[in-house]
């Protein structure tokens, strides 16, 4: 497997192409008067690009990650790239964009806010000064959507299980990782009740039943993700091995699915699920192996060590779709593509 820096270019064109793209664009709105009928740059002056605003918002979070690279340093897309996030990611443009989230709290939930968290959490940590300028400006979009996650998590009765956008736990893992590095202990609180009522019971998930047509997500993957942020490390220990316990190398959850029709946008998803896949199995093994350790219970450990020898295999069909000509995937897999790159480095 190629080490990130190789894709670090590609994947920085592929951004810099998307967010300067206004069409193809879905705006997953629903217009409530005829004022509501206006080019989206209008209502989202920031991430009225990429096809959505979601893989917009990500495709700047990816960007600025990619600026963090030892090769970024002297790129020469460098400059155009810090150009373009500061046009995009101006203090107007975020507080027009947080007033957008407000007017509608349920658009682009939560999908959509937990990347908004991940990008302020990138730029926040850049070493860049210009970036982190950024990070200010986008702290009030951070701001609305850790207010909007108090307002909302305490009337979801179940969370969703999809393997898509709407899935619950991706989210929560990713804005209790952002609200923690900003010491928003109500957040984290609140996002660590909900998960424990929303899951704490489950067991034995079944993988051999799990995946659909058009998930680019696990949701039994992406629930243990989030409960290893909550749990206790005793709580963990039995919890996680009897959640886990359906999950082989053998079961179908860790074959890639095949694309047959790339042009479709909801099947294209399954380039992206076998990278969401992969990057969950090289999180979740540490946190297993752990367990492991933890317990005594080493078929807990040798479980683990056999759920990374998909890794490789799952990857690489989203990694070539990264980068290809269709945009049905390559307005959005990159960003997914990198963060299992950057995991399995480490």
């Amino acid at each position: 497997m190629p080490t990130p820096e190789v894709f670090v270019r590609p994947f920085a064109e592929v951004a810099l192409a998307n967010i300067t793209r206004d069409y193809p664009f879905a705006s997953h709105h629903v217009a409530r008067g005829l004022i509501d009928i206006v080019p989206a740059s209008e209502k989202n002056p920031a991430f009225a690009n990429s096809f959505d605003w979601h893989s917009s918002v990500h495709m700047h979070y990816l960007l600025a990650s990619l600026l963090g690279t030892e090769s970024a340093r002297s790129a020469d897309w460098r400059d155009e790239a810090i150009e373009t996030l500061s046009t995009h990611l101006s203090e107007d443009n975020m507080r027009a964009e947080a007033d957008f989230l407000r007017d509608n709290p349920s658009w682009e939930r939560p999908y959509g806010w937990a990347w908004a968290i991940d990008l302020n959490r990138a730029l926040n940590a850049s070493e860049n000064s210009e970036l982190r300028t950024l990070g200010k400006h986008t702290q009030i979009l951070a701001v609305t959507v850790f207010e909007l996650v108090l307002e909302w998590l305490p009337k979801v009765p179940e969370p969703v299980r999809h393997g898509v956008h709407s899935n619950t736990a991706f989210a929560l893992r990713r804005i209790l990782i952002g609200a923690r590095t900003q010491d928003r202990s109500d957040v984290v609180d609140a996002i660590a009740e909900a998960a424990r009522r929303f899951y704490a019971e489950d067991q034995a998930w079944n993988f051999r039943q799990e995946r659909s047509g058009h998930d680019f997500l696990s949701p039994g993957l992406c629930e243990a993700e989030l409960m290893t942020e909550v749990l206790t490390e005793d709580e963990l220990a039995v919890w996680l091995p009897d959640f886990l316990s359906e999950l082989t190398p053998e079961s179908p959850a860790l074959t890639p699915v095949e694309v047959i029709d790339p042009t479709d946008g909801q099947q294209s998803h399954l380039y992206g699920l076998g990278l969401s896949v992969a990057a969950s199995l090289m999180r979740l093994a540490p946190k297993l192996l752990s367990s492991a350790e933890h317990s005594g219970n080493h078929e807990v450990g040798d479980h683990a060590r056999g759920l990374l020898t998909m890794v490789d295999h799952l990857m690489a069909p989203g990694l070539e779709a990264a980068v290809s000509d269709e945009y049905m995937a390559s307005h959005w897999v990159a960003t997914f593509a990198w963060e299992s790159l950057v995991l399995r480095n480490h």
